[in-house]
């Protein structure tokens, strides 16, 4: 008679180690190119506000993958689909080397695809092996990976740039990945032991965005998600070139301000899950957060050459915990309002909202300041969201106390 041999579950803090990890290689694969503008716009010849439409094609493609890959999940398991993701952040990174507009498209179009299955597949892991009482912490813990990136790279790319040049900030992030795909093997089968293999390969295009829109609770938190992306990015994206190009910073004191605020999104992803969980009202959480946004963005507004580095610092440190401190929040309540076995395909529908925000932020940043011609002043602009993101929060909450 043979024996089956039962392996245990992997532990939390397995999955979200791994998770994190995979997370950080791949968002430092897109927060490399803001921190690195100003050198790489010099070497392309052309204005380093044009970022913003590259950030934009990295998170348009995302948002496409997330209509068109969420069947990858359930066919070939949590942990391959991460492995598949960090692949294509390397080939992304390998392309970016060559010095060209059209390698950078290349080089955004993979990229984007990695973040599009990253995600639904550390939810599905997550969601799987975390304790129901603990998922908000959990979700919140391993959404630290994208702020954690933002930060690493705003503290160590502009040194290497200087010193060595941009490409070898790319050969960084490429490294990381590739090490993060060949770390994940070693866990992948008994990990991805629900994967189904027979399941066809089939992309149901709109699968997951129309199971969100039909729960007025998600449907509602996606609105909020789309503004909070647009506010998100738009921080991440032009903090650097705001500061170097109108507050007369330099690209690393610049680079440092900017590490300011990933650092306390890090931070406040992690507070706000623990108080999430505290309160049992992420929702309310999630409104805590959109005043603060508000406030930063009036202050920002007055930013000027002169002002105190602490108060400045002080200004990033708030903007970047309420800003960039609520994607584990999100995460957590799509997961947890996901129809029974369908985590992996709400969260790719949801995430369409995200990266629609992040697609439409820098691209109408950008427009806006070639209006005002003032950093600083679109920053200001950017409360009109905010509002917008206030009241789609409290419609969820309205709709979240219906469906109770």
């Amino acid at each position: 008679m043979s024996s089956v041999s039962i392996q245990p579950a992997p532990s939390v803090a397995a999955v979200v180690a791994a998770t994190t990890a995979a997370q950080v290689a791949g968002a430092m694969g897109a927060a490399v190119f803001p921190v690195i503008a100003p050198e790489l716009a010099r070497t392309l010849g052309v204005q380093a506000s044009l970022i913003g439409y590259q950030m934009s094609l990295i998170y348009g493609t995302a948002l496409l993958g997330s209509m068109l890959f969420t069947w990858m999940v359930a066919r070939y398991g949590g942990c391959r689909t991460t492995q598949i993701g960090m692949t294509c952040c390397v080939v992304g990174l390998a392309a970016g080397f060559h010095s060209s507009i059209a390698a950078l498209v290349v080089t955004s179009i993979f990229i984007g695809i990695a973040m599009s299955i990253n995600l639904p597949a550390a939810a599905h892991l997550l969601f799987r092996f975390s304790p129901p009482q603990h998922r908000n912490f959990v979700f919140s813990l391993k959404q630290t990976g994208v702020p954690l990136a933002w930060a690493l790279m705003a503290l160590i790319a502009p040194a290497i740039t200087l010193a060595w040049g941009w490409r070898w900030a790319l050969a960084l992030v490429l490294v990381s990945a590739l090490a993060t795909l060949l770390a994940l093997q070693r866990v992948r089968e008994r990990w991805d032991d629900d994967r189904r293999p027979d399941l066809p390969v089939r992309a149901r295009v709109f699968e997951g965005v129309q199971l969100v829109w039909r729960l007025p609770a998600l449907r509602w938190l996606g609105v909020a998600a789309f503004g909070m992306a647009f506010v998100q990015l738009c921080v991440s994206t032009f903090t650097v070139i705001m500061l170097v190009g109108e507050v007369g910073y330099t690209l690393i004191e610049a680079g440092l301000m900017l590490s300011v605020a990933q650092i306390f999104g890090v931070l406040g992803r992690i507070a706000w899950g623990w108080l999430a969980d505290r309160t049992g009202d992420s929702l309310r959480v999630l409104q805590w957060l959109t005043i603060g946004m508000l406030l930063c963005c009036f202050a920002i507004a007055f930013l000027q050459p002169g002002w105190p580095v602490v108060l400045t610092a002080l200004l990033f440190a708030v903007f970047g915990a309420t800003a960039i401190g609520w994607n584990g929040l999100y995460t957590a309540e799509v997961a947890r309002r996901s129809p029974p076995g369908q985590v992996s395909i709400a969260t790719g529908g949801a995430m369409v909202w995200n990266f629609g925000g992040i697609l439409a932020g820098p691209t109408a940043f950008t427009l806006v300041y070639a209006v005002l011609g003032s950093y600083v002043w679109t920053y200001g602009t950017m409360a009109v969201m905010v509002v917008v993101i206030f009241l789609a929060l409290s419609a969820a909450r309205r709709a979240q106390r219906r469906e109770a």
